[in-house]
């Protein structure tokens, strides 16, 4: 799909040295000394950002899966508790990196300031593990799932697929319709959100009182809070990949810090805020779960997890209502995570690493990047339209979450690099001890698939399947731009050479053009 060489050598040096500058260059336009996006977001939005980023539909679905894994309270608990430590560790290091280098695009602005050379390299994987591996918008089936609960009806899968992506079209259009207006109104669903978790509380706190029939023996669960936990490792393995999937999120700030008011501040104090609260609400909310319902009850409910509990504390009347709010904490999940990614992808086409650039890179008057949200979207939409759902979907999710990991690996050990090059500027910098944890981690993820003792000996496809897809995947991006950079124009006998262009929004984009040698 991207069809861009490396870029110039003028060019190449130039952007070189202003990733790693913290001011001006790296600010600004090259050509008019503006901002390249208004900064719009403030200490509340961007906080809202990242809460209703991490609260989404994970938190709403993955509960059942990990209680059904490792069969007890106390171990989901624990868990839990890891996946926000964990969580943690990672944020510092991405304020670390974006305090020093405050520009929209996260991982692709660290990446290439680690990895200059071979040049573009690293931006072509990490491009086609956003586009083909980022699902995004996969998160629209909840969205339909909870709306014919609500409305206690049953559908095909196909008029499930219909509603998810007629889901998707909408956020689209209000997000290019008015970047303002999807700005608010992430705002009020990340409210919205919060209030959500806030009711589920409520709703374990009722339940203790002990005079519901339908709950005969609230917090149950906790009388001996390990018991029945599972001794399979694989079981600790696949819940930990899940509960960190739900934590996802805490980096969003960072894709899109061009549009953030002191970037620096509000980064370092929306995180700590943002994966804070949602870690006490998460902690809390999964608390409720067990006060109401044992382990096994939780890991039968499925998605429709927190609409079936309301439902059994406050009855039928409180379902419906419980499955909208749902529904809407998923849509707002959606809208934040398109609204950050676009922006990456915005930046991918401004480099010229997709086709029809000026098409992608463009954006509308009020600074929202139409085009870009067709790519957002394009890996989610072709997984709604044609693999069924159950295990392959699920598998595909799977290679997703293993992507990330690989990427998150890259990311720290170019941590390093970057603190090396950077020198000693006064910028927010992550414990080392903290880097190592988080880095551990991630190489547990990656490694764990292919020891057979923590295999889930469960699933129809083995564990090492959806590890060895994600490693496919990347490696053929690394075989494109071999291919597409270095081989075609030595046997074509020309050399890629950039050029920049000026969009009718002022920013700049860069097209290539084949010079032949002499």
């Amino acid at each position: 799909m991207m069809q861009s060489p490396p870029r110039a050598q003028s060019l190449a040096s130039e952007d070189e040295h202003a990733i790693l500058l913290p001011h001006s260059a790296a600010d600004h336009d090259d050509t008019g000394g503006q901002p390249r996006q208004r900064r719009h977001l403030g200490l509340l939005s961007t906080t809202f950002l990242i809460t209703n980023r991490m609260i989404g539909t994970a938190i709403f679905s993955t509960p059942s899966a990990i209680a059904g894994s490792v069969g007890s309270a106390g171990a989901a608990l624990a868990l839990w508790v890891v996946g926000l430590i964990l969580a943690y560790c990672g944020l510092f290091i991405w304020i670390e990196l974006g305090s020093l280098m405050p520009r929209s695009g996260g991982e692709k602005v660290y990446l290439e300031a680690a990895y200059p050379k071979p040049r573009m390299l690293v931006t072509t994987i990490f491009a086609v593990h956003v586009i083909f591996l980022g699902f995004t918008g996969i998160g629209s089936v909840v969205v339909a799932e909870n709306i014919l609960l609500a409305v206690h009806g049953s559908a095909s899968d196909w008029i499930k697929r219909g509603l998810a992506i007629a889901v998707l079209a909408s956020i689209a259009t209000i997000h290019i319709k008015s970047c303002a207006l999807g700005v608010k109104i992430m705002n009020v669903l990340a409210t919205v959100k919060i209030l959500i978790l806030f009711l589920i509380i409520l709703s374990g706190l009722r339940a203790l009182r002990g005079d519901l029939p339908q709950i005969p023996n609230p917090a149950g669960s906790f009388v001996n809070p390990f018991a029945g936990s599972s001794s399979d490792v694989s079981h600790y393995t696949n819940a930990l990949f899940k509960i960190l999937a739900t934590y996802q999120g805490w980096s969003n700030a960072a894709y899109v810090l061009d549009e953030v008011q002191n970037p620096r501040k509000v980064l370092k104090i929306a995180g700590i805020v943002g994966v804070g609260t949602v870690g006490v609400l998460y902690t809390l909310t999964n608390i409720s779960y067990f006060i109401v319902a044992t382990p096994e009850e939780i890991s039968k409910t499925g998605v429709t997890v927190v609409a079936l509990l309301i439902g059994k504390v406050f009855g039928e009347t409180m379902l419906w209502l419980t499955a909208i709010l749902a529904a809407l904490s998923s849509f707002g999940n959606l809208m934040t995570a398109s609204f950050s990614m676009s922006r990456v992808v915005r930046e991918f086409a401004k480099e010229g690493l997709v086709p029809y650039a000026p098409f992608f890179a463009a954006t509308t008057p009020s600074g929202s990047p139409s085009g870009a949200f067709l790519l957002v979207f394009l890996s989610s939409t072709a997984m709604i339209l044609f693999i069924p759902f159950g295990e392959v979907y699920n598998f595909l999710l799977d290679v997703g979450q293993y992507a990330i990991a690989i990427i998150n690996v890259l990311v720290v050990i170019g941590l390093f690099i970057i603190r090396r090059k950077s020198g000693h500027q006064r910028t927010f910098r992550a414990w080392t001890p903290v880097v190592y944890l988080f880095l551990a981690s991630q190489v547990f993820l990656l490694v764990t698939p292919f020891v057979p003792a923590a295999l889930d000996k469960g699933n129809a496809l083995p564990s090492w399947l959806y590890s060895l897809m994600a490693i496919l995947v990347l490696s053929a991006a690394a075989i494109y731009w071999f291919v597409s950079w270095m081989v075609v124009p030595k046997h074509g006998g020309f050399v890629w050479t950039a050029r920049k262009s000026i969009l009718s929004d002022g920013s700049s984009l860069v097209l290539w053009d084949k010079v032949k040698l002499s």
